[in-house]
């Protein structure tokens, strides 16, 4: 489903696309406020102390800057290292575009100016604006926990999950980082999701909260159509038999487990090969986590398929 929509979405914006306006916003006129009107309606004391101990970012480090470095430095790159997470090859733009702080426009008009290296990083841009289509037009897109019946999918796995407590090396180092910064990688966001709601068969709207409160760059529809596609529960979601396998997707992104050793320093002074590997305190074994994961998502799938047409 996603490669045709891709190409429509492609060739509709090469069709298309009109430059925005070389206005800025500082250079626009602006009314002051009538006399009295900031008395009469302050702001929140919390909102007021937020933004007063906010700092400006340095000069030379904002939302352009940021995108003109990627698209200088890594967007060649891109394609070959945007998996390897260990390395800092993705752009980091998704806080820029998620706040509106960085225009998606403003980025597909600079596109236009480079190579054909930018192909692999436009295909990433137009599953984002899939799920924000989906987020629009598909009815449940907001309510497949209450198409599907996920009530006899446990939750007790989730708080080892969240603390990174797994015993599995890529999630709790993912997980780690994600609790001390606010960020990770997408393809360990990938990673993690499945892994809680396929080999812990947690319902995904833990895992979507959870990111939801975590996550310095988060998106309301991009978090939520992640977590419905990891869980095989959306539209053009994963097969329901797709279970990544968390050791071999850390083996085949980071053979050195550059990643995990920073965020596990007490796992540093494991070999290559033992570094990927669950621990012997794993909450889960993984081939039969796997198996019974595809079969529970079967029966959901297939018990729910009158819901979904009603829906």
């Amino acid at each position: 489903m996603f490669t045709p929509y891709y190409r429509r979405w492609r060739d509709y914006l090469r069709q298309h696309f009109r430059p925005a306006s070389t206005v800025s916003a500082g250079a626009l006129q602006t009314l002051p406020l009538a006399e009295g009107f900031a008395e009469r309606f302050p702001l929140p004391p919390e909102l007021e102390e937020a933004l007063a101990s906010c700092r400006l970012e340095p000069e030379g480090s904002g939302p352009e800057t940021a995108l003109e470095d990627f698209l200088s430095g890594r967007l060649a790159g891109y394609a070959e290292g945007r998996d390897r997470y260990a390395r800092e090859e993705t752009s980091r733009l998704s806080r820029h575009l998620n706040t509106g702080a960085l225009s998606i426009r403003r980025v597909y008009e600079r596109l236009l100016d480079v190579s054909a290296d930018a192909e692999p990083w436009l295909r990433q841009l137009a599953w984002r604006d899939f799920y924000l289509y989906q987020s629009r037009l598909d009815p449940l897109f907001y309510r497949y926990e209450k198409v599907y019946d996920l009530s006899g999918m446990p939750s007790d796995g989730f708080q080892a999950w969240a603390e990174a407590r797994t015993g599995i090396p890529i999630v709790d180092a993912a997980m780690t980082e994600l609790n001390t910064t606010g960020w990770m990688p997408n393809r360990l966001r990938m990673i993690t999701a499945m892994f809680l709601t396929k080999n812990l068969l947690c319902p995904f709207p833990y895992g979507e909260r959870y990111f939801r409160y975590k996550l310095a760059d988060y998106d309301n529809a991009l978090n939520r159509g992640g977590w419905l596609w990891s869980a095989s529960l959306g539209f053009d979601a994963a097969p329901y038999f797709r279970v990544m396998n968390p050791v071999t997707q850390s083996q085949t992104h980071d053979p050195s487990g550059a990643y995990i050793r920073r965020w596990l320093p007490e796992l540093s002074g494991l070999s290559d090969k033992e570094i990927h590997l669950p621990r012997p305190h794993a909450v889960v074994e993984l081939k039969a986590s796997r198996a019974r994961a595809i079969e529970v998502y079967k029966e959901i799938l297939a018990s729910s398929a009158g819901g979904r047409e009603q829906g």
